[in-house]
């Protein structure tokens, strides 16, 4: 039987604010090999780690990011009112070279980083591409660019050396033929767009299905030649007595 690695989706969301340090941090600890988390770029070309354009939802403020410079940001926090009340009140929106120092104290972690469309759309892939490679230079080797945008996918694949990973919007034909001129290093989507029951396209991708809550649907994916699942509850999933096999051990 196969045991599917887990990915930790915007970091250890299940008990702290996403796509924070300390939601990272310690889905690193709980035995996590592999974080996710999504970049956006501000007005003045800062780039922060956070998924919604708009602050609401993750921060209780109006407003909107490409509207706001990364110094205004400074003085919002990103502590997800709604889940959360007032308990992580003092969590910040990281800038995206914070979260670069974070991994660099847990060589064995793996990123997957997604750049997201709406920061491509709004600043250009000729803009953002380049700046995004080398702010994440130091930690090249621990870093897998992933994206829905297929332009911004191809960027990487030309212009340097990182792993990459194409989120796909649809499971179906055009989508293959895409992935097969692409030839992502990952293919990544949502589980519920599988057919039931059948394997994958074959190719020289690797693939990852998110969003998977339940111990046994992850290990069944992986017996569907899918050897990545991402969860929000990550150090949940990787109490299974089965998962906790590939649990790493960042403290050697």
């Amino acid at each position: 039987m196969k045991i599917p690695h887990l990915v930790a989706h915007r970091g250890q969301t299940e008990h702290y604010p996403e796509n924070t340090l300390i939601a990272l941090q310690n889905a690193l600890k709980s035995g996590a090999c592999y974080v996710e988390f999504d970049v956006q770029c501000t007005a003045d070309n800062k780039f922060v780690v956070i998924h919604d354009v708009e602050l609401e939802r993750t921060t209780g403020e109006k407003g909107h990011l490409f509207e706001m410079t990364y110094h205004e940001l400074e003085n919002i926090r990103a502590h997800e009112p709604e889940r959360f009340s007032r308990t992580f009140e003092n969590e910040r929106i990281p800038a995206l070279i914070d979260v670069v120092h974070l991994l660099q104290r847990y060589p064995k972690a793996n990123a997957l980083v997604e750049i997201k469309e709406e920061t491509l759309d709004q600043f250009g892939i000729e803009n953002i591409m380049p700046a995004l490679l080398k702010e994440l230079e130091i930690i090249q080797r621990q870093c897998c660019i992933i994206s829905f945008d297929y332009d911004a996918i191809t960027y990487v694949k030309k212009h340097s050396d990182y792993l990459t990973g194409w989120v796909l919007h649809a499971y179906d034909d055009n989508s293959f033929k895409q992935a097969s001129t692409l030839e992502p290093d990952y293919l990544i989507v949502n589980h519920q767009k599988l057919p039931a029951d059948e394997i994958p396209w074959p190719g020289p991708w690797l693939w990852m299905v998110y969003e998977i809550t339940e111990p046994e649907l992850a290990i069944h994916y992986a017996n569907r030649n899918i050897p990545l699942v991402e969860t929000f509850n990550i150090s949940s999933m990787l109490e299974h007595p089965m998962l906790m096999q590939n649990k790493c051990d960042h403290s050697r």
